[in-house]
């Protein structure tokens, strides 16, 4: 039997990989489930992104669904976080999103998600593979076949994260920020929701538009070039950009400068674990160190977990967790959606800066020092077992190492990751130290042993 699903859901290029076909198949396969689960008249929660396939392949998963008998609330262009609030909202028996989150354009995807709209368990998905590929599917009579009804998110949603903050001291500061949502799903929210916390807004590429015209989904640095210098140029206290399902929220500060995910997160859990008076933070093995100084302080604990935020956010549920996320931007709010939420990110963001009266750049300059560096190599065949051979020549030479998601090197001053990449043929090898040519130097080592383990 093939495998559908990655860390999750599945995603690759749309009308390829991810046909009409397949989606249509993908909504009887999940209906047929939830069916078989003893759900009567089971209700399925949908909605997508911006991409141009997007509204083809919401169709055609919902006919897959109504054609088992589930009942479908169709929201529309919605933030995955959105739609994944929706899912638990609207006592439903499940959801799905239709989105290729960070990817290209030419990308779609299916993400499935449990009743409290957390990403479906692995041994759900097991199942569903099984019906998938067997095509094993119930089918519903006549006049058993499920109805679909339409309804608003956004509005709800935004409502949602205003009351679980401090709105009226964001009103009283009045923060300048300007929003960059990758004419993506955040379009349709993030200016709003800052709009009604009473900041003042200027958008950028804020127009939905699957072809994403203006740039690249992915919020990463190189793609923020431009927005780093508008954000700079107009004078902004802060700018924030998304992705194309607008769950991660990246900043830029006053200066025009780029702000790690780690940072900004630390932030946030500070905040967080302050409020709840401690806790348990979870985040991968390829967040900073940053966070465990963040977690002593609040009298907290830290659990590392494998990369990926349905990782995380499973690891929450089980070991009741207080706060999550990853370096690349994405924090899980557990007690409010059961994923990365960019919208309720940066409401959490604006609430911070307007209590402490100082500028972004200070909140940031605040935090322990830590340096970072990132790089990637493509390698073909076996890259599991590259990294794997890179562990064995790391013990050898009597390194500390973690073997939780690739191979992690520990020192006592920092850290280097060689990890695999579950979505590309590459091998990502990142580096950490509280001194910056420490930090390099790490990174070296990596390198140098991913080189001596491919050639071995």
């Amino acid at each position: 039997m093939g495998k559908l699903f990655g860390t999750f859901g599945v995603r690759g290029i749309a009308s390829e990989k991810i046909t009409p076909e397949f989606a249509l198949k993908m909504g009887m396969a999940f209906g047929t489930v939830l069916k078989r689960e003893g759900r009567e008249r089971p209700l399925v929660v949908i909605g997508r992104d911006t991409r141009v396939s997007g509204e083809m392949l919401k169709d055609a998963l919902i006919s897959g669904l109504l054609s088992v008998g589930c009942d479908v609330i169709d929201v529309g262009i919605a933030p995955t976080p959105a739609i994944q609030w929706a899912t638990d909202h609207f006592k439903a028996d499940g959801g799905a999103v239709i989105t290729a989150s960070h990817n290209p354009p030419e990308y779609n995807g299916i993400k499935l998600l449990e009743p409290n709209g957390m990403g479906l368990k692995k041994e759900r998905e097991v199942v569903v593979e099984e019906i998938f590929f067997n095509e094993d599917f119930h089918r519903a009579k006549w006049d058993e076949i499920g109805d679909v009804r339409e309804e608003d998110v956004v509005k709800p949603y935004i409502e949602a994260i205003k009351n679980r903050v401090d709105v009226e001291a964001i009103k009283k500061r009045k923060p300048f920020v300007v929003v960059d949502p990758s004419n993506g799903a955040g379009s349709l929210t993030l200016p709003y929701l800052l709009r009604e916390l009473g900041c003042k807004v200027i958008s950028v590429n804020a127009h939905p538009d699957g072809h994403f015209p203006a740039r690249n989904p992915e919020p990463n640095e190189e793609n923020l070039k431009e927005f780093k210098e508008i954000v700079k140029a107009l004078g902004a206290d802060f700018g924030v950009a998304q992705d194309g399902d607008a769950d991660r929220a990246v900043f830029i500060d006053e200066n025009g400068r780029f702000i790690q995910g780690d940072k900004t997160f630390a932030l946030v859990a500070d905040a967080v674990l302050r409020e709840k008076g401690g806790g348990l933070l979870v985040t991968t093995v390829a967040t900073s160190n940053l966070l465990d100084d963040i977690a002593r302080k609040n009298n907290a604990r830290v659990m590392r977990t494998k990369v990926g935020d349905l990782i995380v956010a499973r690891a929450l549920i089980e070991h009741g967790g207080t706060i999550g996320g990853e370096e690349n931007g994405g924090v899980i709010f557990p007690d409010f959606v059961l994923g990365r939420d960019g919208a309720m990110t940066t409401a959490k963001i604006a609430e911070i800066f307007a209590r402490s009266g100082k500028r972004f750049s200070e909140l940031i300059d605040e935090l322990p020092t830590y340096y970072q560096f990132k790089t990637k190599r493509k390698v073909e065949g076996d890259r599991k077992a590259a990294v794997a051979r890179a562990g064995e020549l790391a013990r050898e030479k009597r390194y500390r190492t973690d073997t939780t998601d690739g191979t992690k090197i520990l020192f006592s001053d920092g850290w280097v990751l060689v990890r695999a990449s579950g979505t590309e043929p590459i091998i990502r090898v990142f580096s950490e130290a509280k001194d910056e040519e420490k930090a390099k130097e790490y990174l070296e080592l990596g390198l140098n042993l991913l080189e001596k383990a491919i050639g071995s």
